[in-house]
């Protein structure tokens, strides 16, 4: 797996900015928001850690 497989696009940037402000204006507290924020951003690395890992076992599989 390539490091560039899991950079953020450039329609990730503006989805996570369009659901910072979002969130901005649901809450009204820029720590909830932040928090919230960061949760996201946690669970989306923690997805494509899976996705990696998955991909790589099915590759070793198919080795042997």
């Amino acid at each position: 797996m390539d490091v560039n497989d899991f950079k953020i696009k450039k329609s990730q940037w503006v989805l996570y900015i369009l659901i910072s402000a979002a969130l901005l204006y649901i809450t009204e507290s820029w720590l909830m928001s932040l928090g919230i924020f960061l949760l996201i951003i946690l669970a989306d690395y923690l997805v494509a850690d899976y996705v990696m890992r998955k991909r790589g076992n099915e590759d070793d599989e198919s080795i042997s």
